[in-house]
């Protein structure tokens, strides 16, 4: 499960996703953060699991269907 920096790109496209609190400014948040996560297991769990289920949407066959989609919605141009 990814603890990142909070600004854009990972956090933006997947940690804020998981959970909002996964996003940190400084080394000491994201020691906190690591440290809090450590001595939960049971919330380490449950992010393991979100963080799977994220990660799906991520997967070559969502890609797919997402590219037919664009495909279909700029016409016959896309599709050579």
């Amino acid at each position: 499960m990814p603890v990142v920096y909070r600004d854009r790109g990972g956090w933006t496209d997947i940690a804020s996703r998981i959970d909002k609190g996964l996003g940190y400014t400084s080394v000491e948040e994201a020691a906190h953060i690591i440290r809090s996560l450590l001595n939960d297991h049971g919330r380490l769990r449950a992010l393991s699991a979100r963080a799977r289920e994220v990660a799906k949407g991520f997967s070559y066959e969502r890609f797919k269907e997402r590219n037919e989609i664009i495909k279909e919605l700029v016409g016959p141009k896309a599709k050579s």
